[in-house]
């Protein structure tokens, strides 16, 4: 592996929208995604079905902080996913129980059409949840629940194929609040 950078870059147009669309999640198993250059261009055969759920842009979020260790010479990401399902109700109780309880892969789809995967070598964990009724009129009733992931790499992207190869594995299972 190349250890040098190979590539200058430049500023890009103003043409981007932070926030999250949806999230897919599948339970975590070894598939034997393959990354090359940061892209999964094919899914794995074994992964069948991935379980959709709906997002609002501004208080959903995934993040991805890097620690290097000079001495030992390794990297550590740590990839942690926000989200916030709004609106209380007992089906939504028993999948963040599920969510918290397992081990899963998130495929965090965002406004600029790309999809992130989290969680491919080792699995997402969730780290916390809430469940809240709100103290005032405005505020959230519903749930909140965190996973991270632990790789040496930032979560990769899927290629174009592998987005619409995703599309056909969204279950038709669905909560409607």
């Amino acid at each position: 592996m190349a250890c040098s950078v190979t590539k200058g870059r430049l500023l890009s147009c103003k043409d981007q929208r932070g926030g999250i669309k949806y999230i897919d999640f599948a339970v975590f198993s070894e598939y034997g995604f393959s990354v090359t250059n940061q892209e999964i261009a094919t899914l794995p055969v074994l992964l069948t079905e991935v379980f959709r759920y709906e997002a609002r842009a501004t208080v959903n979020n995934l993040s991805e902080a890097g620690t290097v260790n000079q001495d030992n010479r390794t990297t550590e990401v740590v990839a942690t996913l926000s989200v916030t399902l709004p609106k209380l109700d007992a089906s939504t109780e028993v999948e963040i129980q599920a969510l918290a309880a397992g081990r899963t892969i998130a495929f965090v789809h965002d406004y600029n059409g790309n999809v992130k995967v989290m969680g491919i070598n080792s699995g997402a964990d969730a780290s916390g949840f809430t469940s809240a009724t709100g103290g005032a009129g405005g505020d959230l009733s519903g749930y909140t629940i965190t996973l991270t992931a632990m790789d040496s790499k930032l979560c990769p992207l899927l290629s174009s194929a592998a987005k619409t190869a995703l599309e056909a594995l969204v279950s038709d299972e669905v909560i409607e609040p």
